[in-house]
């Protein structure tokens, strides 16, 4: 499939982790051959007043020049509304094209917390269980009756993630994928990598059976469930699956190196994700993401039930929760204001890295009624440094003494 000039690359690797402690956000960083890299951001111990736009721009223009980034992309919700979105930089180096709030990036496995809801809600509706076998939604690959849809949802199935029919789904036999039920063959004759529930092994693979389910449970396409589910009830007017006809008008041109001259290289041009689904498989702007981040704390959108299985790492068979403190579709962690601060709130983040091509990651303090996100249309060296940035810049928001306990 040749899609114009930019289709983003394979392997997402959405890799974050926060953790509060002693008044700052830990973030612990997974990249690379398992490589754990830990970053600390300290936040002050008074309340911020709320920063005028051009400040966040400034920060954009350093993280910009600091990584060497064609374009910068950024929002911010609070208490449900849109207090900043601004882009910087070039969507399209070559035709000069500047990126704005509109542009469209490939968030890679950010479409996992879209999921995430997505399931939430179908709970909400009596039409899933999460405890009930995925045998009891969908009958292949033959090891569907051994684990359940929570512990397929939190990466604790053992469905592998890696496997040689996924770069051949991106790159060689290209195609728009309508059904997840039709992309089950890049992981359904690879065995299990462990017991089921004893281990926690991170996969996109897991997430397009997860979409499957979504689908069968919801007697819907799966796209158009999240659409009229998810995205119409937060104006997502900008997220859609990543086919070959998505993102005509608006979404960047990716671009896969930085050379010593100064040069970017562009990204490979022919290219399929639609095959991802919820494993990876939408383009989206800052500005959506930070509107689907109200689903997470909506007094009238998802159950306080629903939202407790969110807020809740998933435990594995021997009660001990899993390493990545990952529930429905979202890492979990908490924070502190300040360091004599004795309340902790609830963190929800999620990053997605489509190869060679975008980064993009979401923040979330639901407690607070507090998201930001940013993408851009290229990977810079040590782009995970980014992230703890995002928490900085959010923070100068919220004033504490309105966020509220779930």
């Amino acid at each position: 499939m040749q899609k114009h000039a930019q289709k983003p690359p394979s392997k997402i690797c959405s890799v974050s982790r926060a953790l509060g402690f002693q008044g700052s956000i830990v973030i612990r960083l997974k990249y690379l051959s398992g490589i754990v890299f830990l970053f600390i951001v300290m936040i002050s111990t008074s309340v911020s007043s709320q920063p005028n736009e051009e400040s966040v721009l400034n920060e954009m223009r350093l993280l910009k020049q600091q990584y060497k980034l064609p374009s910068l992309s950024l929002a911010i919700n609070i208490d449900n509304k849109s207090v900043f979105a601004g882009a910087i930089g070039y969507a399209d180096l070559d035709e000069r094209k500047k990126a704005t709030v509109d542009t469209q990036y490939s968030v890679g496995s950010l479409a996992k917390p879209m999921t995430g809801i997505a399931l939430a809600k179908l709970v909400d509706l009596k039409k899933i269980s999460l405890d009930s076998l995925v045998s009891q939604y969908i009958k292949l690959p033959d090891y569907t009756d051994s684990f359940t849809v929570r512990e397929l949802a939190s990466h604790i199935a053992g469905i592998p993630h890696d496997t040689p029919e996924r770069d051949e789904a991106e790159f060689v036999n290209t195609k728009d994928h309508k059904s997840p039920l039709d992309a089950f063959y890049v992981f359904s004759s690879h065995p299990l990598l462990f017991n089921p529930g004893t281990e926690y092994k991170y996969s996109s693979n897991g997430y397009i059976l997860l979409s499957g389910i979504i689908e069968q449970a919801a007697a819907m396409n799966y796209v158009d469930f999240l659409q009229s589910s998810l995205w119409s009830k937060f104006g997502m007017e900008s997220t859609e699956l990543d086919t070959s006809f998505a993102g005509v008008k608006h979404e960047a041109t990716y671009y896969s190196d930085y050379n010593t001259d100064g040069k970017y290289v562009l990204s490979t041009k022919t290219r399929d994700r639609s095959f991802l689904f919820g494993g990876g498989g939408f383009i989206s702007t800052p500005t959506d993401l930070t509107n689907m981040a109200q689903a997470t704390y909506s007094d009238n959108y998802l159950s306080r039930e629903a939202k407790q299985e969110i807020y809740t790492p998933t435990k594995l068979r021997n009660g001990e929760v899993n390493s990545d403190k990952y529930s429905l579709g979202w890492r979990v962690g908490t924070i502190k204001f300040s360091d004599d601060d004795k309340q902790t709130w609830t963190v929800l983040h999620h990053g997605g890295v489509t190869d060679k091509a975008s980064t993009a990651y979401l923040f979330v303090i639901p407690e607070c009624k507090a998201s930001i996100a940013f993408a851009t249309n290229y990977i810079p060296n040590k782009f995970w440094r980014m992230r703890p940035k995002m928490a900085e810049i959010l923070k100068s928001y919220i004033n504490v003494t309105e966020c509220k306990k779930s």
